[in-house]
């Protein structure tokens, strides 16, 4: 064959020069709409068998991506982004009341100050002056709520850095694993990442009959999250239920500490950044 990128002749499957596939043919019609759903993973099989395989064998199936056996499952990445998708428009078309929502109005932690004059200069008023931004609670509290939006506008994001922090935990806590001891810390990320996707695919099943409470991260009630964990951490690391928990338990105390005090530098400067905005308009105008 002649390969219709670098004009190659080869046999094979492949270019050898380019690595463009033989099957590279002239667009029609058919394979435009198979490479469209390609992209969403509905091309193949992959995608769909990947979540059944989350479903119903988790930490095994998360064990075979970890040991090399890749070809048969959606990238993991890909995957979360596709299905943060999916469960953003069921949202919207089920007309959910999004953290965003709640953010945005006016009573948020209290931030309605209109006509208290006392209120306003507490909110103003300067906590802590670096390099001569000063940062107020105002200041401090804007920021706080562009944060959060921007995370709830960008789902996929916000639930990889949430499983961040149970990246690094897990890879401490279970780093004496029968089945995986001493996992890398990379093997832990796309392991969180399936985990993620897992519990994105079961809140996309469960939404449309929850409750209208605004959700954070999952709709899935907590005691659901956490039985998930513990199948999964059961299936992929191979000890017994009984320490299984108990290391899961850990696991979830180390990250509420490491969050406590990431939020606490992030309020810091992203306190600061806003009132050296602040500062910045107040010198323009």
């Amino acid at each position: 064959m002649e390969c219709l990128n670098c004009h190659t002749d080869f046999i094979g499957n492949y270019c050898p020069s380019c690595g463009q596939p033989a099957s590279t043919k002239r667009f029609t019609i058919k394979n435009t709409l198979m490479s469209t759903l390609e992209v969403w993973g509905m091309g193949n099989r992959s995608l769909p068998r990947t979540i059944f395989q989350l479903f119903t064998r988790p930490g095994k199936m998360i064990g075979e991506y970890l040991d090399g056996k890749r070809i048969p499952y959606f990238p993991p990445v890909k995957m979360l982004f596709v299905l943060c998708i999916f469960i953003s428009v069921e949202t919207m078309l089920i007309g959910r009341t999004t953290v965003k929502d709640e953010v945005e109005k006016e009573n948020w932690m209290g931030n309605d100050n209109k006509g208290n004059p006392k209120a306003n200069e507490e909110m103003n008023h300067t906590i802590i002056e670096i390099f001569g931004i000063k940062v107020t609670p105002g200041s401090a509290l804007n920021g706080i709520k562009s944060t959060i939006k921007w995370f709830d506008e960008h789902k996929a994001i916000e639930l990889i850095c949430l499983h961040s922090f149970f990246m690094f935990a897990t890879w401490r806590v279970f780093r004496k694993a029968p089945l995986r001891p001493k996992t890398t810390l990379a093997e832990n990320f796309y392991s969180q990442v399936l985990i993620s996707s897992q519990m994105v695919a079961l809140s996309i099943l469960y939404l449309p009959f929850a409750n209208n409470a605004v959700y954070t991260f999952y709709p899935l009630p907590s005691l659901v999250l956490f039985a998930l964990l513990v199948w999964d951490y059961k299936q992929l690391f191979g000890f017994p239920w009984r320490k299984t928990i108990r290391l899961t338990i850990v696991m979830h105390i180390l990250c509420f500490f490491a969050f406590i005090i990431l939020l606490s530098i992030t309020i810091g400067v992203v306190g600061m950044i806003t009132g050296l905005f602040e500062k910045m308009i107040q010198i323009h105008n």
